[in-house]
């Protein structure tokens, strides 16, 4: 946020200040009334031109302990310049860096605030495309800090409640699928000491995968298949599989192929899974490799010169 950008501020002796101790560091305040001066009475737009040129977060925090008029700079600063800047300070006190010693809980209090900022939840749904992305996307990542600081007790006690609960919301009222993937996961491996729960799972991967998480609709598609969590399916294991293997995912290529080969939801077809092993193998899947060279006879046919053309592929 803040960059020294004047060379000429090179040539000026720093003064020497004690280090930051947010809040009640009155002992630390020049009190002698020839050296204070009435910081409110600079305008505005200077003391925010001089900030955001020649000042970093450490050099305000060192400022907010010369005098008593001064001890809100730093966070009367992140207020001043909106959201990103608030984000920007709680990350900087939560790992220390930026000129700023570590202060977690003071770091988790700008979370909180972030992540209950006014319409940060309730306008989610109501704002669609990149405008939604763009304004709420401070809030969605402060409730997913602020999810892990809960889980693992960074700056607060640990709660895996709370933790489930800032996810949740950003999951649900914000519509973040990375947040219902990482709820998803959490529930099938049982992280932060909650309870593995591979229904709870389940739903919270086809929440993602419904909303375009491509490695949701690829785990889904798995949970399909088993009837792990829900119903078994063949069928709909499959429909989930193209999906995850149209956008992007390498392996549900070959998981398509494989459930031609095996008539597992849809007619056999040595042909069609050729088609798709191939595609899968063009991107490195290994087994989709052994595939076309157990099937090499019909992957002839079907993709005529493959193994010319997947040449250094099969021989890596």
């Amino acid at each position: 946020m803040f960059q020294t950008t004047n060379p000429s501020c090179a040539s000026l002796k720093s003064p020497i200040l004690p280090s930051l101790c947010l809040l009640n560091q009155e002992s630390a305040h020049v009190t002698d009334p020839n050296l204070i001066n009435d910081f409110d009475s600079i305008p505005a737009e200077i003391i925010s031109k001089c900030l955001s040129d020649y000042s970093d977060w450490g050099d305000l925090a060192k400022l907010s302990c010369v005098q008593k008029s001064w001890s809100t700079l730093l966070h009367t600063a992140s207020q001043s310049q909106g959201q990103f800047s608030q984000w920007e300070l709680a990350q900087a006190l939560m790992s220390g860096s930026n000129g700023l010693e570590p202060n977690p809980s003071q770091a988790f209090k700008y979370l909180v605030e972030l992540s209950e900022a006014e319409k940060s939840v309730n306008d989610c749904n109501n704002t669609v495309g990149e405008d939604a992305s763009n304004k709420y996307e401070i809030q969605i990542l402060a409730m997913k800090k602020l999810a892990m600081c809960y889980f693992v007790g960074d700056g607060t006690e640990e709660d895996k409640n709370s933790g489930l609960m800032w996810l949740k919301k950003a999951a649900q009222e914000c519509n973040d699928i990375d947040a219902a993937h990482e709820l998803a996961l959490i529930y099938e491996y049982g992280e932060h000491n909650v309870d593995c729960d591979v229904v709870e799972a389940c739903e919270w991967f086809l929440i993602a995968a419904v909303k375009g998480h491509t490695g949701a609709m690829a785990e889904y598609a798995i949970c399909c298949e088993l009837g792990c969590g829900r119903e078994q399916s063949d069928e709909e294991a499959l429909e989930w599989y193209v999906k995850a293997a149209n956008s992007g995912h390498i392996e549900a290529n070959f998981s398509v192929g494989e459930a031609f080969e095996e008539a597992k939801g849809v007619p056999q077809s040595d042909g069609e899974a050729c088609m798709w092993y191939y595609k899968a193998a063009v991107m490195g899947d290994e087994d989709s490799k052994k595939a076309l060279l157990r099937l090499s006879d019909i992957a002839s046919i079907v993709v005529p010169g493959w193994s010319n053309q997947l040449g250094s592929i099969l021989n890596a």
